[in-house]
């Protein structure tokens, strides 16, 4: 009966949050926007932080993504506030129902829209173009976020957006196994293991970001992260998988990103690792171990 239950709760959230998506539908803030038109992912690692930005690769026309009212245009770098840290530079920020925000960073100033001067704007209205008064080393690059107020989360702008036809493959090579103590096994030469709490890494892809992750043994599910929300709290950043991750847990190196935690018993196992994208696409991988 319980697990009856658990299943009925996650079909009600399910068809919730499918509801949810199509009440707040919002268009991509540049035109043609395509699998290559990403220069960072939303969660991807950025200094020490998780982004909670969506940066485009290169200078665009940037567009209103869904009608709303003009909250406020960030012009100086002193100007900090929550999810809206000074690293933004020149930026507008939309109110939208629900208390969504969408914020446009990293505008030239010069060049936007003298329509501002009006609260209500229109989803495809021109707010101005992509310039480099943010931190992005002098790109040119639009910086994009999407926040929900209520909940003090960011969220995926893919959540929101259409969906594209097609994105880049996942990569999930380079498994690396950490024990309790932070020792360190690359599971390609090393297949025993003893009784554990283990956290799972594998290669961090600079260029493509999974939808989520998970790790499974002999089939059964035991953690599953998702990067379809961040959320603060006590002004640090966290992503939700059985417990809150934060962005030193899910990058603790250049080289590594943890794909999940796993409690290891005695005898044979099988571990099963997956990369998904948000359009539903996998990457697994599939290890025989066992475990002392």
């Amino acid at each position: 009966m319980k697990i009856k239950k658990n299943i009925l709760l996650v079909l009600l959230f399910s068809l919730l949050f499918s509801l949810q998506s199509l009440i707040f539908s919002f268009e991509w803030p540049e035109k043609e926007t395509t699998t290559e038109s990403y220069g960072l992912y939303f969660s991807q690692n950025r200094g020490s932080l998780l982004s909670i930005s969506q940066i485009f690769s290169q200078p665009s026309e940037v567009l209103a993504s869904e009608n709303g009212k003009l909250l406020t245009i960030i012009t100086e770098l002193e100007d900090d506030n929550d999810f809206f840290p000074s690293t933004l530079g020149t930026a507008v920020i939309l109110g939208h129902e629900d208390e969504l925000l969408t914020v446009y960073a990293n505008l030239d100033t010069a060049s936007l829209s003298l329509e501002l001067e009006k609260s209500e704007i229109k989803e495809g209205d021109f707010l101005g173009e992509s310039g480099s008064t943010g931190w992005q080393e002098g790109k040119s690059n639009l910086e994009f976020q999407i926040i929900d107020k209520k909940n003090n989360t960011a969220i995926n702008p893919k959540l929101l957006m259409p969906r594209l036809e097609k994105d880049l493959p996942l990569s999930l090579t380079g498994i690396v196994i950490q024990n309790k103590n932070g020792e360190q096994y690359e599971i390609s030469s090393h297949k025993t293991f003893g009784a554990g709490m283990y956290k799972i890494y594998c290669k961090k892809n600079e260029i493509v970001f999974p939808f989520k992750t998970s790790v499974s043994v002999n089939g059964i599910l035991l953690d599953q992260i998702s990067y379809d929300t961040i959320i603060q709290e006590n002004s640090k950043l966290y992503v939700i998988g059985k417990k809150k991750y934060s962005s030193e847990d899910i990058f603790p190196s250049e080289n590594l990103q943890l794909l999940g935690e796993a409690m290891l018993t005695s005898g044979r196992a099988t571990l099963t690792l997956t990369m998904e994208d948000n359009l539903g696409n996998q990457k697994q991988v599939n290890y025989n171990i066992s475990v002392y």
